[in-house]
């Protein structure tokens, strides 16, 4: 079961990361805008991130195996449209239609996972081997991305159907059929159509920003409205008798605090995944496979480290190690700042890249652990769910952010006459330093929000 649930992870992150690898490839071939190619990743993050919440909690109403296998099969489809496109209306499309599949089939599979170990220790230990495929995942796809890019981009998408068709083959087989109560609780309309049409404003206000700024209308419109809709939503389910979010597991301080060290943590791992390939191949000129290769260590990292990090939590408590890991991120950082336009491998980026592994699968690890700590079978879905929303959110929001620093840093010195590598080098500069404001608000959610999270809260009874 854990061997499933964590492969069907493993082929969402692998395509988020074999993507941005392969954009180059897909402008020329379908002639895409600079825009277009940033909806080819947009369209795919606006669904995923709005409709994670709803995912989640239709696992515990409809049954998780249901929504696990409605979502692979939307996500192998889509990935046979996308394949297949001849024009950039058709890849868009499939990849909304990818989006929409990843909603479903992330939190169907996290609560699956949850719920098959509810022994504390033994699921401490499942939770790692999930956070170390998160993590391998997003750094394999470099690699997995440079390698397909030397052959069709096309291949980038192919290669979800047969690991789609498999897990989807090995799901029927193993998930057990129903939801975990079989009595229909009312339906919860208005909480559904507005927390979802809040998380979908909210990702496209961030993702708009990069477009269109910070103060455009479509920005601060999509936002405007966002707030609104979640004040309404909170509204409703205080009233409603069966919720679709209950606010009891929202009110739950070890769920709130993963939810913002999700959020936080996603917010350092998406954007460091985003500029690095641009260090690399603007300004060191790698090859796309030079690139993919050069993440091994992070790779390596993850693997070797997770098994350790899952047999310490429950001797240490889960809040040692995430501030270790935040650490960590932050020494990656202090080393990435120092990159110049002639930087070498061993000196440079191996350690920034290893330590980018280590520190990112023991965050990763340490946030699930305590976000479904309480996690019932009544509400596995919905915790997981939001745990999800919030690394979408998070990394949406980071990498906005941090794109929007670096193409105004590069624009600013290429009009004052600077090379543009040097620009782009300065740039990347400037986007490495904003994520330390990020690596900071890690350190308060480890300090305080995971004060009290002691060794025997993960230990079995």
């Amino acid at each position: 079961m854990l061997a499933v649930v964590s492969v069907a992870q493993l082929m969402l992150m692998l395509d988020a990361t074999i993507v941005n690898v392969m954009l180059p490839q897909v402008h020329n071939a379908l002639h895409l805008s600079t825009t277009g190619q940033q909806w080819v990743m947009s369209i795919y993050v606006l669904p995923f991130g709005g409709l994670m919440l709803l995912g989640g909690r239709l696992t515990d109403v409809v049954g998780r195996r249901r929504v696990l296998l409605t979502g692979l099969a939307l996500f192998t489809g889509g990935s046979l449209l996308a394949g297949t496109a001849t024009t950039a209306t058709q890849l868009l499309i499939a990849r909304a239609l990818q989006g929409i599949g990843a909603a479903a089939t992330s939190p169907a599979a996290l609560s699956i996972l949850v719920t098959s170990f509810p022994d504390q220790t033994e699921r401490t230990k499942a939770l790692g081997t999930w956070g170390s495929v998160l993590g391998i995942g997003a750094s394999m796809g470099a690699l997995l991305g440079g390698l397909l890019v030397q052959i069709d981009w096309r291949w980038a998408f192919y290669i979800n159907l047969p690991v789609g068709l498999a897990v989807i083959g090995a799901v029927a087989g193993l998930v057990a059929g129903g939801g975990p109560d079989q009595r229909k609780p009312p339906s919860d309309l208005g909480g559904a159509l507005t927390i979802t049409g809040g998380l979908l404003l909210l990702v496209y206000g961030i993702v708009s920003s990069t477009m269109n700024g910070w103060t455009s209308w479509q920005t601060v419109g999509a936002f405007a409205v966002s707030v609104v809709l979640f004040a309404a939503f909170v509204r409703i389910e205080q009233r409603h008798r069966a919720p679709l979010v209950p606010l009891r597991l929202v009110g739950k301080r070890n769920v709130v605090a993963a939810s913002l060290g999700q959020l936080v943590s996603a917010g350092i791992m998406l954007p460091t995944f985003f500029l690095l390939p641009q260090y690399m191949q603007g300004v060191l000129h790698y090859s796309p496979l030079q690139t993919g290769l050069a993440y091994i260590p992070t790779s390596l990292a993850m693997l070797f480290v997770s098994g350790v990090v899952a047999r310490v939590i429950p001797k240490t408590g889960a809040r040692g190690p995430f501030l270790v890991g935040t650490v960590l991120l932050a020494g990656m950082l202090g080393l990435i700042m120092n990159a110049t336009i002639d930087s070498g491998y061993w000196t440079l980026l191996l350690p920034v890249t290893a330590l980018l592994g280590i520190g990112l699968v023991i965050c990763m690890i340490t946030i699930p652990v305590v976000g479904t700590a309480d996690a019932t079978e009544e509400d596995a879905g919905t915790a997981s769910g939001i745990l999800n929303a919030a690394a979408e959110v998070g990394g949406a929001l980071g990498l906005a952010v941090v794109a929007t620093s670096v193409g105004a840093r590069s624009a600013e010195l290429v009009r004052q006459g600077v090379d543009p590598v040097h620009a782009l080098n300065s740039g990347l500069h400037r986007g490495f330093a904003v994520l330390f404001v990020w690596v900071g608000l890690n350190l308060l959610i480890g300090l305080f929000g995971l004060r009290g999270k002691a060794a025997s809260r993960f230990r079995a009874d």
